[in-house]
């Protein structure tokens, strides 16, 4: 018999998945920042070399981003706690 409200199945399971955090979302970058790396580091082929590179680029870019909103949340809770007292 088919779900009578496939919506609210589709909902629950949503609701099960927990949010996560930048730290780590920051330690899976750096990860696959290690990956392409070391994915350049034994490419056989000049393609695989520029998708690698372009892999390594990317991730470092979206790493860079992440790590100044880090800084950017860290001094705005400074801010908000020199405020409160």
């Amino acid at each position: 018999m088919p779900n009578p409200n496939p919506f609210q199945a589709r909902q629950a399971v949503r609701q099960r998945a927990k949010p996560g955090n930048l730290d780590e979302l920051l330690a899976m970058l750096w990860g696959a920042l290690e990956e392409a790396e070391a994915v350049l580091a034994r490419a056989a082929t000049d393609d695989l070399r520029l998708k690698s590179i372009h892999a390594i680029s990317q991730c470092a870019g979206q790493y860079a981003k992440l790590l100044e909103i880090g800084e950017l949340e860290a001094r705005l809770k400074a801010l908000e706690a020199r405020y409160v007292a």
